[in-house]
């Protein structure tokens, strides 16, 4: 693995921080992060100066340009994706959420939040997790060869690449389950496709499951991938 700069890690693990836990001042995220308070001053007072982080009474929180970065963010799989999405969503009712791979781990690229019922799931974009934890990190990482971390159940990944598709009860969260279907481009397995809905709605997901898997595939021919045989 590539030499990294400790310093552009710190930065980037208080942005990262400010984003899932919310905003704090210099010495609540020097404490979240046990990283020393003059670095964290330091770093700040650069972030800061740069836009991606703004003071204000609760301390830092989040700079617009970041704002602006993510507004640029359009890449094929987002245009690909985005349409059949909101397709889905209309369809189920239901929170569809599409994640990527990031190292050993999944983050959310983009949802669709459902509009039938008033009680509904949600994960912001940016939500991560381990890839071996959830239907869709295991929709993905039954796709990968080599994969790049130990399964817990390797016998899951098989039926997984047999089936197509994986679910998830009460596991990733309280009260919350999914089935999630992975999405191919040339170069392999991308993403994977996600409803996800409270544990009351389980039942609805094998009814969802066609559609679910008829959008994965959806998106996979407009990226010119090939689903897995």
């Amino acid at each position: 693995m590539p030499e990294i700069s400790k310093t552009a890690d710190q930065a980037l693990a208080l942005l990262l921080n400010v984003a899932e836990h919310g905003p704090g001042t210099a010495a609540e995220l020097a404490e979240r992060l046990g990283m020393h308070r003059t670095v964290t001053h330091r770093l700040l007072a650069t972030l800061e100066g740069r836009g991606f982080v703004r003071r204000h009474a609760r301390g830092y929180g989040l700079g617009m340009v970041l704002r602006h970065l993510a507004d640029s963010v359009e890449n094929d799989l987002l245009a690909a994706a985005r349409p059949i999405m909101a397709e889905l969503s209309t369809t189920t009712g239901e929170t569809i959420t599409l994640h990527v791979r990031e190292g050993d781990e999944i983050v959310v690229a983009d949802r669709v939040l459902g509009t039938r019922h008033l009680v509904k799931v949600d994960y912001q974009p940016g939500h991560r997790r381990p890839l071996t934890a959830g239907a869709a990190g295991r929709a993905i990482l039954a796709h990968l060869d080599p994969p790049p971390v130990p399964a817990d159940d390797p016998a899951r990944l098989t039926e997984i690449r047999r089936t197509g598709h994986d679910h998830s009860h009460d596991e990733l969260r309280a009260g919350v389950s999914g089935v999630a279907a992975p999405v191919f481009s040339p170069a392999g397995v991308e993403a994977a496709l996600s409803v996800v809905v409270p544990v009351s709605r389980d039942g609805d997901l094998t009814t969802w499951l066609p559609a679910l898997t008829t959008a994965a595939q959806k998106i996979t021919a407009r990226l010119g991938g090939c689903p897995a045989s």
